[in-house]
């Protein structure tokens, strides 16, 4: 018979989503990470695990201590009612108030309290199987650590798997965050490295099961894609299978509509309406599915469609509506992003002095390869432009780091996109 474990990244209990529609608000929590932190527990019973793994930051900080109690004495509460074990480790969110909720919760086992490495073997529950493996942990012993705890790792030990759980910063020699490097995690010759603190999961796979294991839902917009649990079976001292299983109740997506051709507002709709089906296909044939979707809409190609006919796209805001084919799940538009080109090609525009032409010829110079030299001047001029305004004291609140250079060229590109149509529709209305 095998082992099993369920293996989850940043959880950050006491974060609400942000973004959602206004008739959602009053909602929030039930879209959040206390709600997949339970799907992931009720995830565990179905797969009948041996034990689930917390890879730190469970809670987002020192002030959700009471929400944060509240949640996972329910979730071990019901983890130790079907014998399935949860161990844990401190990341830097969580460093002082999860030792303090494990000190109030005898369910839960913290695994190298204070930055000491700590192991624990892990048997198969079901008392005619003889799998078993090796857990090692280590915890933040303060909110900031420069040094690398891999330094102190004293080696694997045992003949059966040794598997590691670790909050650290990966190849990022300078952090403050526990950094490690990816040949020192090879080097320590575990099994299996088991990652959190990057909000990104990595490819893992059975047969390379070394690295992030991401968030466990999506905390904001920017963290779109499938967010869950990954599910390790371990059979005849081997690692079987490594799966992500999707448990997150909000997810981010995008969809990209390709509107060359269309210039009436029913076609975008018909293109809109076989992505959103395509969607629900997909997300009709996992494990468990998301009970809300917040869809970034993407919209390329080539169109004279005005800016207000695009606008009228998107459903309204404030409201989330079923998907089509899967009435079970509500979606929402979370914002639009209009990457389209004129319908006219931009060489034709170009011929012309007036401000279209001009506006034509600025955007085939950023269409230009990256180190083109009449590219870099104008890009060079709107970096010092956006300097000189974001310098401005009414702006330098605003959060965000400084845009790159080919995010500015994306932005101009677009603006001028719509500057050019809105040009466009202008002249055909006279």
């Amino acid at each position: 018979m095998s082992l099993k474990l369920l293996a989850l990244g940043d959880l950050h209990i006491g974060r609400t989503p942000t973004r959602l529609p206004a008739s959602l608000t009053a909602q929030a929590a039930d879209f959040g990470p206390a709600s997949a932190w339970m799907a992931a527990v009720d995830l565990a019973v179905r797969e009948s695990v041996d034990a689930v793994l917390m890879a730190g930051d469970l809670v987002e900080s020192t002030q959700d201590y009471f929400e944060g109690l509240a949640h996972l004495q329910r979730g071990a509460q019901k983890l130790r009612e079907h014998n399935i074990r949860l161990i844990v480790i401190t990341g830097n969110h969580d460093v002082e108030v999860l030792p303090r909720l494990v000190d109030e919760l005898p369910d839960v086992e913290l695994l190298g309290r204070n930055g000491q490495w700590q192991n624990t073997v892990i048997d198969s529950r079901l008392t005619d199987a003889n799998e078993r493996v090796r857990l090692w942990g280590w915890s933040f012993p303060s909110r900031h650590f420069h040094d690398d705890p891999l330094a102190d790792f004293p080696g694997r030990s045992g003949a059966e798997l040794n598997l590691g759980l670790l909050h650290c910063d990966r190849d990022q020699p300078t952090s403050a965050y526990a950094p490690v490097t990816s040949s020192g995690l090879a080097n320590a010759q575990l099994d299996a490295w088991l990652l959190g603190h990057i909000h990104q999961p990595d490819a893992l796979t059975a047969a390379k099961p070394f690295g992030y294991l991401g968030t466990v839902s999506g905390l904001d917009a920017g963290e779109s894609g499938a967010r869950g649990a990954w599910l390790m079976v371990i059979d005849e001292g081997q690692i079987a299978e490594l799966s992500h299983i999707p448990i997150a109740p909000l997810r981010w997506d995008q969809i990209t509509i390709d509107c060359t051709g269309a210039e009436q507002l029913p076609v975008l709709e018909g293109r809109l309406t076989e992505a959103l089906r395509e969607l629900a296909s997909r997300l009709n044939s996992e494990r468990v599915v998301p009970q809300l979707l917040g869809l970034r809409l993407h919209l390329t190609g080539e169109t004279a469609i005005a800016s207000e006919t695009l606008a009228d796209l998107a459903p309204n805001l404030d409201t989330a509506l079923p998907l089509p084919d899967a009435p079970h799940i509500q979606w929402f538009v979370e914002r639009q992003v209009i990457d389209l080109r004129p319908a006219i090609a931009l060489e034709t525009l170009a011929q012309r002095n007036d401000q279209p032409g001009l506006l034509a010829q600025k955007l085939l110079i950023l269409q230009r390869p990256a180190n083109d030299a009449e590219r870099d001047a104008l890009l060079n001029q709107a970096a010092l432009h956006a300097r000189t305004v974001s310098s401005q004291g009414r702006w330098q609140h605003l959060p965000g780091p400084t845009a790159d250079t080919e995010q500015l060229a994306t932005w101009l590109r677009q603006s001028a996109q719509d500057a050019l149509r809105a040009m466009l529709a202008n002249e055909s209305n006279h």
